[in-house]
């Protein structure tokens, strides 16, 4: 009787997760820009987002760009990541952009899951129905497992395929 009462205790609500908002060793609310800059390298380098600047990063292929926003006391607020290389980097910054570490195969989701090129079916079959469809191809989860402020991601779709994910948490 008791695990019974235990495992519906534990059943998540629609469209939540209970997992830390991370990507690449970056997690939301926690990670600094300065650790950033040590797991990922310098990227390159926007002072005019977020409270205290951003970073983008692409892989060595150029598959897939991280965008890491950071706001109060340099804490990242936001992570994203998107199929391609984000308009933001200019050609002549795409090789200063490069890390080796940004790994987008790495993945996300309950057990890491995830990845870019998923399947709504995946998406769905991995975190269940989402919380809200923002629009047909913009579905919001969120995690009921933050320390202080409320998290959230969105996952983007086009053609039936997850193209971008955003991490985010309110700016502070």
């Amino acid at each position: 009787m008791v695990s019974t009462a235990r495992s519906q205790e534990l059943k998540l609500k629609r469209g939540t997760v209970c997992w830390p908002l991370n990507f690449s060793g970056v997690t939301l609310g926690v990670t600094s820009d300065s650790e950033v800059e040590r797991l990922l390298g310098k990227g390159i380098a926007r002072k005019n987002e977020g409270d205290t600047g951003g970073r983008y990063f692409v892989d060595d292929g150029h598959t897939a760009t991280l965008h890491v926003v950071s706001y109060t006391d340099s804490i990242v607020g936001e992570l994203t990541l998107r199929a391609g290389v984000d308009p933001a980097i200019h050609a002549s910054e795409l090789k200063q952009a490069e890390s080796k570490w940004f790994k987008p195969a790495d993945g996300f989701g309950n057990w890491h899951a995830l990845h870019l090129g998923s399947s709504r079916d995946e998406v769905l079959k991995n975190l269940g129905e989402p919380k809200k469809r923002i629009a047909a191809n913009d579905w919001r989860y969120e995690t009921i497992c933050e320390c202080e402020l409320p998290e959230s991601f969105d996952v983007f779709f086009k053609d039936n395929t997850l193209v971008k994910v955003v991490f985010s948490a309110p700016a502070g």
